[in-house]
């Protein structure tokens, strides 16, 4: 077996275990759910991850000549080369940070075992005119001082406005995302993946993870949820008072809210959103956006507003409104986190009604997927292409995607055949029933859009709704 096979098994072994030491004073069923998950990471351990490896090998004889500035390397040769080199790793991961416990806690040890020397770099988002990450002015200094193939940084975790700006100004390497060998975990052609923000990837970047957003409502006194977003309009309208949204203008949750509207509406009234995406096209914008407000508008007078507040009520932060869920007087709810609804029943401050339940509408919800990118001249590109080769397996997904870890919603293709072996792990960790499984969060993935239709979006709405 591979080292990285035998890495991949070992994440197996060592997440599992982790989880059932967490669950010692569960109850019984729950232990038993666990010995299972134990099982299937023991037979992915001792059968040398059989149906993994063959796909690998398979992957590797592939793509061996097609990474680009490595044609005519194996992924062998593209391996062993990384066992000597540094990986300078630019992300965001404050002191105490998810990323920062993933980072210094599993990668860094993990990518030792391959050889590979993870240095840690806090990324700036200051003092670049180009766009919000330092990295990109840094690359283009470094390109015009005529470093092509030795620059500072090897591999960026990158949002979407950034990646655009890198891919505009040629500062990505690439396109190499769907040559890794770990790439059949994932559904490149899925427009989640396809698209960053309306950009289109085109395999200049890496999945991450992904969050997904859900409608959330009260199984105990709704007994059927609006799966459209017109039948929610409607159920908003019969049911006055209780449902809210958050300004879009100051609040992420309420402005994914809104454009999950424009999807419907400006999709042409037929939920088809991806001439959406993209550059932001003033002519199709003028034409679709009336029917958005206008619905928005519709709904406007039977949202909740409480006592003392000034109707319509559009707060600036939607933690506020998740306090009237607690309580009992919202039935429904909006959220950009999955496991919103879990999270929030075993709450120790304001818990939710056990009864909450989170789901996806019939015609998807959007998701906004995170990448890692290599810049087109980093000195170690060997090392970057063998590190998001480990961070694409199934093991390091599913250590990501542990709570104790992370608890990061993961964007691998539930089908691929690699990921089902570990489809009861990666079920086991979704433990509450209020979150939607895996195979339904990724059946209804939408891509989001570019960061200047939001912007527009945003502001109209003021414009169009807030101040109508």
């Amino acid at each position: 077996m591979s080292s990285s096979a035998n890495l991949n098994a070992k994440l197996s072994l060592d997440g599992v275990e982790s989880r059932l030491a967490s669950l010692a004073n569960m109850v019984i069923a729950a232990v038993v759910l666990s010995v299972g998950t134990l099982i299937v990471a023991i037979v992915i351990l001792t059968t040398g991850g059989t149906s993994e490896d063959a796909t690998l090998e398979d992957a590797i004889t592939e793509v061996s000549q097609g990474l680009p500035g490595f044609e005519n390397l194996s992924w062998e040769t593209i391996t062993a080369t990384a066992q000597t080199q540094e990986l300078n790793f630019y992300l965001w991961s404050d002191a105490g940070s998810s990323p920062r416990k993933w980072i210094d806690e599993h990668l860094t040890p993990e990518l030792a075992e391959l050889g590979i020397t993870l240095n840690r770099i806090d990324a700036v988002y200051t003092g670049c005119d180009l766009s919000g990450m330092a990295l990109s002015c840094d690359v283009t200094d470094e390109l015009a001082a005529g470093n092509t193939d030795n620059g500072a940084v090897d591999l960026v975790w990158i949002n979407g406005a950034n990646f655009a700006t890198m891919k505009n100004h040629n500062l990505l390497y690439g396109p190499f995302a769907t040559l890794l060998p770990n790439s059949v975990n994932f559904d490149f052609s899925d427009t989640s993946l396809s698209f960053d923000h309306g950009v289109a990837t085109e395999g200049l970047e890496f999945p991450f993870h992904t969050a997904q957003s859900v409608f959330i409502y009260d199984e105990a006194q709704i007994p059927s949820p609006p799966m459209t977003v017109p039948a929610l309009v409607d159920w908003i309208i019969a049911n006055p008072g209780k449902f809210a949204y958050s300004d879009p203008s100051v609040d992420f949750t309420g402005a994914a809210f809104v454009r999950t509207f424009f999807y419907y509406y400006a999709g042409d009234l037929v939920n088809s959103y991806e001439d959406l995406l993209g550059d932001f096209d003033e002519l199709l914008y003028n034409e679709r956006a009336p029917a958005v407000w206008e619905a928005l508008n519709l709904i406007e007078d039977s949202l909740y507003t409480p006592s003392g507040e000034t109707s319509p009520w559009y707060p600036d932060d939607h933690i506020v409104i998740r306090d009237h869920v607690g309580n009992g007087t919202l039935l429904m709810d909006f959220s950009f986190q999955a496991s919103e609804a879990s999270t929030q029943i075993i709450d120790s401050v304001n818990p939710w009604p056990d009864t909450m339940q989170a789901y996806v509408l019939s015609s998807g919800s959007i998701a906004d997927s995170s990448y890692l990118a290599i810049p087109v001249n980093a000195a170690n590109k060997e090392a970057a292409l063998t590190a998001l080769n480990h961070i694409g397996s199934p093991g390091s997904m599913f250590v990501r995607s542990t709570p104790e870890v992370w608890g990061a919603l993961q964007s691998f293709d539930p089908t691929a055949e690699s990921v089902m072996e570990w489809d009861v792990a990666f079920d086991y960790i979704l433990t509450h029933e209020a979150t939607p499984g895996v195979e339904e969060l990724a059946a209804g993935r939408l891509s989001d859009m570019s960061a200047d239709w939001i912007e527009r979006i945003n502001d109209d709405w003021v414009t169009y709704v807030k101040n109508a």
